[in-house]
């Protein structure tokens, strides 16, 4: 009787184990996705082409392709405020004390007067998202000429409108410093350093990237300069070159005729050479854009703008 009992406890047990061993295994169960860890990162130019500014008009605006444009202030006008991303100036680093980095970035605005605003702000990333934590004005019609970050400061050379300039045209250097300070975003310090000399290019060759706000053909070497005490040297697009160069006043200048060597290059080499040394002959005045050298004329004929990177 009791070797039956066992025998019913057992055999339905050995079928269960046999069954177990001979089959497939079980699937594990599915875990959860592991949270991100560390902390977040600077928000990308790619998100801050399409973020949302404050600090700028009255209220907040969100770009689009890094471009902003509202509706006319007065029906059927041709003036509409504006703001746009300055690309080139992306910085990231820690600016708020707190743990992550942020990013960087300075704008331009107009709002269909006379004057370019020109702004820096500060974004973060909250939420998986880009939160614009604060935005300063840095002055109207500034040049940019150089920006960096340093210990939890944005420190930017500029190019201001001093106290015997034009409007138009500002030659006052100055250094400024940006920050947090009780929990906003602002100005620190503003130093003044000087006024726009010739002298400050010789420091860097400078590459062509636009000539009249066209890019460079496909396939062609960009021409380079390099300023020197009374003098232009460098590369026209097919041949060397060398000019001479006089500052009148600072930020206006004549470039005098060019000499260089006679080498044959293909068509297209040979036409920006020529199209570059002719517009190089007219201009009168520099200054910077947005860490570019502009090299720009203006005659009875018309204008123009040589830009060039570092």
């Amino acid at each position: 009787m009791r070797s039956a009992q066992l025998n019913t406890f057992l055999i339905p047990l050995i079928v269960v184990l046999a069954l177990t061993g001979c089959g497939e295994k079980a699937p594990p169960a599915a875990s959860a996705p592991a949270a991100p860890s560390g902390p977040p990162p600077a928000p990308t130019i790619e998100q801050l082409r399409t973020a949302t500014v404050s600090g700028v008009f009255e209220t907040p605006v969100t770009l689009a392709g890094g471009v902003y444009e509202g509706p006319p202030a007065e029906p059927g006008a041709a003036s509409r405020p504006r703001l746009q991303l300055w690309e080139s100036t992306y910085h990231s680093g820690d600016m708020d004390g707190q743990e992550g980095n942020e990013a960087l970035v300075m704008l331009s605005s107009s709002d269909g007067g006379s004057g370019t605003f020109v702004h820096v702000a500060v974004f973060g990333m909250r939420d998986g998202a880009p939160v614009n934590l604060g935005t300063a004005l840095v002055g109207d019609r500034t040049r940019l000429q150089s920006l960096w970050l340093e210990r939890g400061k944005a420190l930017m050379d500029v190019i201001e409108v001093g106290p015997d300039d034009a409007a138009c045209c500002p030659t006052q250097v100055a250094r400024k410093t940006y920050g947090f300070e009780g929990g906003e975003f602002k100005q620190l310090s503003s130093e003044v350093r000087g006024v726009l000399a010739l002298s400050m290019l010789a420091a860097n060759e400078w590459q062509l990237v636009e000539i009249d706000g066209q890019p460079l053909p496909a396939g062609v070497d960009a021409p380079l300069i390099h300023f020197e005490r009374a003098s232009v040297r460098g590369f026209a697009g097919c041949n060397r070159f060398n000019a001479p160069v006089t500052e009148s006043k600072p930020g206006e200048i004549v470039i005098g005729p060019a000499a260089g060597t006679k080498m044959a290059c293909p068509p297209e080499k040979m036409d920006l050479e020529q199209r570059f040394l002719a517009q190089l002959a007219k201009v009168t005045r520099y200054n910077y854009q947005a860490e570019q050298l502009a090299l720009t004329w203006e005659d009875k004929d018309g204008s123009g703008t040589l830009l060039f990177r570092k």
